[in-house]
């Protein structure tokens, strides 16, 4: 019975993916919406009974299949993440021609990254990042009129194949180093520089999964072109699980945590930063979160640099409490392209006025991502940071902070271009190129901005305006009862 209500939440999403194949079979129309609203459920209740497992732990298939405290965490954050999404693509992209496609794409990745979180062995690790990964290639070229799209859908998936190349041979490295597959190896490491090596190009391979510098390169194309609920996805549920798994596979290489640290804290410098960087030059929301993901992905780095339970803990956690702020952020975005108002930074001026619930929401995520006390993000960035604390990257921890700070400055003219810009004259033209800040406001993919007036008509479908509310209790929740979301992963808020 137990190892039923274990496995649970993967059969929910197993389940998931049977429902999203039927769906092409219902006429668009009550039916369809039906089974889509079910399925919503269903995810629910997998996250649901995977928190009533917290504290509980077993092995399947000789250890291949794990579940301990960071896969029920995992779980729990993907179930929520993939019921969210889909919710808010119910009128969008879940509701259209190729509707049952992307249900079925969606919940393929959301299975992958559920078993990649729970691998117990080099080649689940590999089997579940690929599931978790190929299925987005197929998402993020799913605006099959835009040719921008199977652009950014090509250069991920070439990139992304030469780092699974990598990530094999790395592991390849490990096994015949080690002489095993499992996670922990079970057996005493010895320092070798075959090892070296295999350790290297296993952070290289798990570096562009997770997006961190210099492998980097697909992210902003393929924010920037992908459905804002499919971009969504993409900064959360991979992310997650490879952090996971990243943090099984080093946990049983501590006779080598010197030079990984080492590795880690540098790349978690350059990405943070580089991240932040990018982002002051974009003049379009979804860039600007594809930078600023990039940037997120390196504070989780900083706790796994500093290595022990509290960094590694640190950059489960930091991916969970960044995913309600990452979630509604796209979320604003998709709501903003369904009234007509572009995804251009300059679209944003007099925002607050014009719409001061949406106003508001974004407000809550940009401070969330900021890292300000009483929101979500806040205890993420505390995590990360103590944790490189205690393991002696007092530097790099401030370097954190400092980065932090200065993502302050495109977080917050966010904000002020909401509340303190002139509001946009609704009969301007499409595509208006003004500059904001000195920049280009033309950069990227022109998809209007200012021309259609807000209607009721328009505004939000009520999944969109749901999943948007859920996003911001979430944020706001867990900012100031942390124990929610530490004592998920098993570990004490007070940290």
């Amino acid at each position: 019975m137990e190892a039923v209500l274990l496995l649970f939440p993967k059969g929910a999403i197993a389940v998931a993916v049977m429902l999203a194949l039927m769906l092409d079979s219902l006429a668009p129309g009550r039916a369809r919406r039906g089974l889509i609203i079910a399925t919503v459920a269903l995810l629910t209740v997998g996250a649901v009974v995977a928190a009533v497992g917290i504290g509980r732990s077993a092995a399947f298939m000789d250890g291949a299949l794990v579940v301990d405290r960071y896969s029920i965490f995992s779980d729990i954050v993907l179930l929520a993440l993939g019921a969210l999404v889909t919710l808010a693509a119910l009128d969008s992209v879940g509701s259209s021609a190729d509707g049952g496609d992307f249900h079925v794409l969606l919940y393929l990745s959301l299975g992958g990254a559920s078993v990649l979180a729970s691998a117990g062995n080099l080649i689940v690790v590999f089997l579940g990042i690929e599931l978790a990964i190929i299925p987005t290639f197929a998402l993020v070229a799913f605006r099959a009129e835009d040719r921008r799209s199977f652009e950014a859908a090509l250069k991920y998936f070439l990139l992304s194949v030469f780092a699974s190349a990598v990530l094999l041979f790395g592991f390849s490295l490990v096994y015949g180093s080690t002489g095993s597959v499992r996670l922990p190896p079970g057996v005493e490491v010895v320092a070798s520089n075959m090892l070296i090596i295999g350790i290297a190009l296993v952070l290289v391979g798990f570096g562009f999964k997770l997006a961190a510098f210099p492998f980097h390169q697909w992210l902003p194309d393929a924010f920037e072109v992908s459905h804002p609920e499919v971009a969504a996805f993409l900064a959360v549920g991979p992310k997650l699980a490879a952090v996971v798994a990243l943090v099984r596979v080093l946990e049983g290489l501590t006779a080598l945590s010197g030079a990984w640290t080492a590795a880690l804290a540098g790349v978690a410098l350059l990405t943070m930063l580089w991240g932040n960087l990018g982002a002051f030059r974009q003049t379009r929301l979804p860039r600007l979160l594809a930078y600023s993901a990039i940037a997120h992905a390196g504070y989780a780095l900083v706790g796994l640099a500093g290595g022990g339970s509290r960094g590694m803990d640190g950059a489960v956690v930091y991916f969970a409490a960044y995913s309600a702020a990452a979630l509604g952020a796209f979320l604003v975005v998709a709501m903003l392209l369904r009234e007509g108002l572009g995804d251009r930074l300059a679209d944003l001026r007099g925002l607050g006025r014009r719409r001061p619930l949406l106003a508001a929401a974004m407000s809550v995520f940009m401070v969330s991502m900021i890292g300000v006390p009483l929101f979500a993000g806040f205890w993420g960035k505390f995590s990360v940071f103590l944790g490189a604390i205690e393991g002696g990257l007092v530097w790099l921890a401030v370097a954190g902070v400092l980065n932090s700070a200065m993502s302050f400055g495109y977080y917050g003219n966010v904000i002020r271009l909401m509340y303190f810009g002139d509001a946009v004259d609704d009969r301007a033209p499409v595509g208006d190129p003004e500059p904001v800040g000195g920049l280009d406001a033309a950069d990227g993919l022109d998809r209007g901005g200012g021309s259609v007036p807000t209607t009721p008509a328009n505004r939000g479908s009520w999944g969109q305006r749901l999943a948007l509310g859920a996003a911001v209790a979430l944020t706001l929740l867990l900012g100031v009862i942390p124990s929610l979301l530490f004592g998920a992963l098993g570990v004490s808020s007070g940290f």
